[in-house]
């Protein structure tokens, strides 16, 4: 109960409202989380939501009322971690495991939502690409060191020469990576850059198959280490550090799991005072054909306002913690 007198009355009108409210345990459960949480204030704390793509063989095995929506494939559903049908997908997808040997749900994603507060007053993000393609550039004639990768997990090989794409395929967007983690970006955001004195980066030109390249390929100066507060696995509910002959942690330290799936934390370094755009040393993935580990990419408070402003498209952001 709160002790403030004005904040006392809220609280009574919201429990009368609630108790006047003739809903399902669930949808009083929203609604109580809304009212009381705060939801509506530019101050809020970060909200994760996730979202499961369930089988629908197996749907009816969620209790009701729920979110789900069919998409012709599966059933999408999405929550938070504190509502009483996430505890319930835990214990379904290890039962499924265990008796069919199959998953209840496909993929898995956590999507975090930030108050503009906490926005403008962070110093470091960790930067997400929203946009993938293919083919890589080793498919394209993009030369690479592999004498220079571990060979326990792959991370580490050194690209020698230019980026060499194939034009037709590369996405209309102002930044965009192959699924290879070749990140590129366009003339737009060259421009953006320019016009900036942003220091930790390189941009170095992109060879296409036919005709000139107006792309970029981004270059990290920097690099920073993830502390142990860092969380990855396969997925929210399996923490495996290696599944069928697949390393996802890799006993040298290149690596840290298959997925992120906490928000980066990163130790103190003068780095991160000093450079616009950081790569982590330790790296997120697996080598898988043509796929390898990743870094984790961060940026500073400049460097997302300069996307903001510039409205360079392919970007997402996530508030970077600090240690």
């Amino acid at each position: 109960m709160p002790e403030d007198s004005n904040q006392t009355h809220l609280y009574t009108y919201k429990c009368s409202l609630l108790f006047c409210l003739n809903l399902p345990n669930v949808e009083l459960y929203r609604i109580k989380t809304f009212l009381f949480s705060g939801e509506h204030n530019e101050n809020l704390r970060m909200k994760e939501v996730i979202e499961f793509r369930i089988k629908k063989k197996y749907i009816h095995l969620l209790s009701q009322p729920h979110n789900g929506r069919d998409n012709g494939m599966v059933y999408v559903v999405k929550l938070t971690k504190d509502e009483p049908n996430f505890e319930q997908i835990r214990l379904l997808d290890k039962q499924i495991r265990e008796r069919d040997n199959e998953f209840f749900f496909l993929y898995s994603n956590i999507e975090r939502k930030y108050s503009k507060n906490e926005f403008e007053t962070a110093s470091l993000f960790q930067m997400k690409i929203k946009t993938m393609f293919e083919p890589a550039g080793e498919e394209c004639g993009t030369l690479y060191d592999e004498t220079t990768s571990c060979e326990i997990c792959g991370a580490n090989r050194k690209q020698i020469g230019l980026l060499k794409l194939k034009k037709s395929t590369i996405p209309k967007k102002d930044i965009a990576v192959t699924i290879a983690g070749e990140i590129i970006v366009s003339e737009i955001f060259k421009k953006a850059l320019e016009k900036r004195n942003l220091k930790g980066l390189e941009l170095l030109p992109v060879e296409f198959d036919k005709g000139t390249s107006d792309y970029s390929q981004l270059v990290a100066t920097s690099e920073i280490e993830l502390s142990q507060s860092t969380i990855a696995g396969i997925n929210l509910f399996d923490l495996s550090v290696s599944s069928e002959g697949e390393i996802y942690k890799c006993p040298k330290g290149h690596t840290i799991g298959l997925n992120l799936l906490s928000e980066a934390y990163v130790i103190n370094s003068p780095s991160i005072n000093e450079s616009d755009f950081l790569v982590s040393k330790q790296k997120i993935g697996v080598k898988r054909g043509l796929l390898r580990p990743e870094p984790i990419y961060f940026c500073s408070q400049t460097f997302r306002k300069m996307v903001v402003d510039e409205k360079l498209s392919g970007f997402e952001f996530e508030i970077a913690n600090i240690e």
